[in-house]
């Protein structure tokens, strides 16, 4: 039954492996020679003088990896003080253990490679397992974060994975970041002491830049960096908020109204002297030094595809703010993380014939991920991909300055149209944006409407009675309107608005139900938000919109507080190599690919009353392991001796009671 059971481990194994494309790893006694010679004399036996048989063995990106599996989930690692042992019986009773030891004698003997050896032990079944991971090299051991599964040792993660895991190295997202980070901070220093250009205008000042980039007429090379005297005309920022102007007319990018919304936030720097006169320091105009950091340090990064989702503008916009003494808030700037809206966009399986709908829009974040899954969708469609730029994707933001980065955003990144409103969410014309059109007879012929909806509401805005009309709760309901019947919404908002707190918000959870369906709600890295200086705890909710919430239908609610983001001193939220795996992992238990138990995922039936988070409805029920057994009977033992040695031990020895002989006295 044992041996079968563990068969059952080395077929989930096997199937991890293929799926990163390791078809046949090198199982017990197979392989090169160069493995075997390599395993001589580590057998997990007493004696250890056989040759030791892993389950499984692979090379990939130059790393030999080892894997060693067990039936039951508490056989994964023995430790002592901290650390598994390689000594009898413990090598052979526990994966990670047996896995380090047979790492421990390849490295002894020898091998063919010089990236070192990942030791990987799994322990349980398919709805409950536990990956552990060491490292390996001479002289070097390093226990390494427990995975979900074995995405990391595919030949395109290894290498990563070793440099963030095991040499503490900077993923490449965040190298990327970083470059906006310096831009952000060169072009900081120069406003300040160049251009004495205020915090609400630095903002729009790269927007109108970045825009006349895209003119193309426009020539950095014009500006002239002259002394301004009285001629506007010829000024560098005259010359830049006319190929802004033009660019966007010529395109049709928007009714003329929009436009002229936007350049009204770039028209200062038209005649900011400060910012259009030649500086003795620089040589040229602050403009044209400004224009040239952006043309060299941003703006490729801005409008490459392969950047695919990250919001560049957005995180150079709140990097930008944060120079300035602040953390983005004087611009209302709270960003979504790319890691959250891209999982978003595919939680609610956004695709190409979506009309997609952000109506708390901001810098156009969750826009751009959306527009990335829905050109990946069309493929090499070239009328689909153009309709999805013109048509189907919508914001609305009603802060000015946030208006105007979200619509330069979308404009950079290809959407044509830019079908981003200056409104709020609760006064914006639904049958306007939603394409409904009253016909001469009374009657309405609906629009395309909308079919998916992408929102995180600002929070905490409703502080007392007069202003609990702005709940995030309050945000949900008004959004969900804005869907057709069957359409899907993913909002991200702290754990509290899942609770309820307040009468009005009760309400709200019963009328969202009546009309709606809960799906899923997620659990978030309470560090999600650490980057833009908050750390709210944060849920994800799905919701099916337009169909009144069954009485017995079953959410699933998520643990997914171990995403793989960190928060590492100095460099803010990093991946810790395991984001992706962590990630595929989530979807997969959600597609009912993958299961896993309630410590990750619980299914129930919910009401209004309740609270639309996973600690409510979770209990552990997984098994205590034998250690912790021992640890519990260890306490109570030293709390008996306590209370002996406080002389209160009367208090917890049983007391006997008198037999029947003796009560009778005979």
């Amino acid at each position: 039954m044992n041996m079968a059971n563990e068969k059952v481990t080395d077929q989930i194994v096997r199937d991890m492996l293929r799926e990163i494309g390791f078809e046949r790893p090198w199982e017990q006694d197979g392989g090169p020679q160069w493995k075997r010679d390599a395993l001589k004399g580590g057998s997990k036996s007493v004696s250890g003088n056989a040759e030791g048989k892993p389950e499984f063995v692979f090379v990939s990106g130059g790393f030999v990896v080892v894997v060693e599996d067990k039936k039951d989930v508490q056989r994964t690692r023995y430790l002592v003080d901290g650390d598994p042992t390689t000594e009898h019986p413990y090598r052979a009773d526990y994966a990670l253990n047996g896995a380090i030891h047979y790492a421990k004698t390849m490295l002894a003997n020898g091998i063919p490679f010089d990236k070192g050896i990942f030791a990987v032990g799994v322990g349980g079944g398919e709805v409950h397992h536990e990956i552990a991971v060491s490292y390996l090299a001479p002289g070097f051991v390093k226990h390494l974060d427990d995975l979900d599964n074995l995405d990391v040792f595919s030949e395109k993660e290894i290498g990563e994975y070793y440099a963030v895991q095991v040499r503490g190295q900077r993923p490449r997202a965040e190298v990327q970041l970083d470059d906006v980070r310096a831009a952000a901070e060169r072009l900081h220093e120069g406003m300040r002491n160049y251009g004495s250009v205020e915090n609400d205008r630095k903002a729009p000042l790269v927007s109108a830049i970045l825009l006349a980039f895209q003119y193309p007429y426009f020539d950095l090379d014009r500006l002239q960096s002259i002394s301004p005297g009285n001629n506007y005309q010829v000024w560098d920022g005259r010359i830049i908020y006319d190929a802004a102007e033009q660019y966007m007319k010529s395109e049709a990018l928007m009714p003329q109204a929009k436009i002229g919304t936007l350049l009204d936030q770039f028209s200062f720097i038209k005649t900011a002297p400060q910012l259009n006169r030649a500086h003795r320091d620089l040589g040229e105009s602050p403009l044209k030094w400004m224009a040239r950091i952006l043309a060299n340090d941003v703006y490729h990064v801005v409008t490459d595809p392969s950047m695919t989702a990250f919001d560049v503008l957005g995180n150079f916009y709140h990097e930008f703010i944060s120079y300035g003494g602040g953390d983005g808030s004087g611009l209302g700037i709270v960003l979504t993380p790319e890691h959250v809206t891209t999982l978003m966009a595919e939680l609610i399986d956004v695709n190409a014939t979506d009309y997609v709908l952000d109506p708390t829009a901001g810098t156009a974040s969750f826009l751009i991920a959306a527009m990335q899954r829905m050109f990946d969708d069309a493929g090499d469609n070239t009328a689909l991909r153009e309709d999805i730029r013109k048509n189907r994707l919508y914001g609305i933001e009603l802060q000015d300055k946030l208006f105007a980065i979200g619509t330069t955003n979308m404009i950079l990144r290809g959407d044509g149209k830019a079908n981003f409103r200056r409104d709020s969410i609760f006064e914006a014309p639904m049958a306007e944006m939603r394409g409904d059109v009253k016909l001469p007879d009374g009657s309405i012929a609906f629009g395309h409407g909308f079919t998916k909806v992408l929102l995180n509401p600002p929070y905490s805005q409703a502080k007392d009675r007069s202003t609990r009309n702005l709940s995030e709760l309050a945000f949900i309901q008004r959004a969900l309107e804005f869907l057709n019947p069957g359409g899907k919404l993913a909002v991200i908002v702290p754990q509290s608005a899942m609770v309820g707190k307040t009468k009005e918000d009760k309400a709200r959870k019963r009328y969202i139900l009546e009309h709606n369906t809960l799906e899923t709600a997620i659990t978030m890295n309470p560090m999600t938000f650490t980057n833009s200086g908050h750390t709210p705890h944060t849920v994800i909710a799905i919701f099916t919109a337009g169909r009144k919430h069954p009485d017995h239908h079953v959410v699933r609610f998520v643990n997914f507080e171990k995403d793989g983001w960190v928060v590492a001193p100095h460099r803010g939220l990093v991946d810790d190599g395991t984001v992706a795996s962590r990630r595929k992992h989530l979807l997969e238990v959600l597609r009912g690919d993958v299961q896993d138990d309630t410590s990750f995922i619980v299914r129930s039936e919910v009401t209004a009353e309740d609270e639309w988070q996973h600690s409510y409805f979770y209990f552990n029920d997984q098994p205590p392991t034998y250690e912790d057994f021992l640890a519990t009977v260890a306490d109570y033992v030293t709390w008996q001796v306590d209370m002996h040695a406080h002389g209160r031990g009367d208090l917890i020895t049983p007391s006997v009671s008198p037999s029947s002989d003796e009560e009778t006295g005979e």
